[in-house]
């Protein structure tokens, strides 16, 4: 798996800049959506990182693959401290 990192990373120990290649990847080192695929495998690696994070799926228990098709393909970035969408509750309180 060939990766290059689109922000800072900490691998192995190690920080690396943005713009370092991992060429190949260390071993059972997970994709981050911070990352560009330079070949087939980090692409899909990368791609299902995005998922992931950002990925959002129909109600019930929705939020995390694999259950359903994707409401967004491909994934919307939003900001990782925020990167789910608020639900907006509509009607009286529950607890006055």
């Amino acid at each position: 798996m060939k990766l290059k990192l689109l922000a800072p990373h900490i691998v192995e120990d190690r920080w690396c800049p943005r713009g370092t290649v991992l060429d190949p990847a260390p071993a059972g080192y997970q994709a981050t959506p911070f990352m560009e695929g330079l070949d087939d495998e980090g692409r899909a690696a990368v791609a299902y990182a995005k998922l992931l994070v950002w990925g959002r799926y129909p109600w019930p228990y929705g939020m995390y693959p694999p259950e359903g098709t994707p409401l967004d393909d491909p994934p919307i970035p939003r900001p990782l401290a925020e990167n789910q969408p608020i639900y907006h509750y509509v009607g009286s309180p529950e607890y006055t």
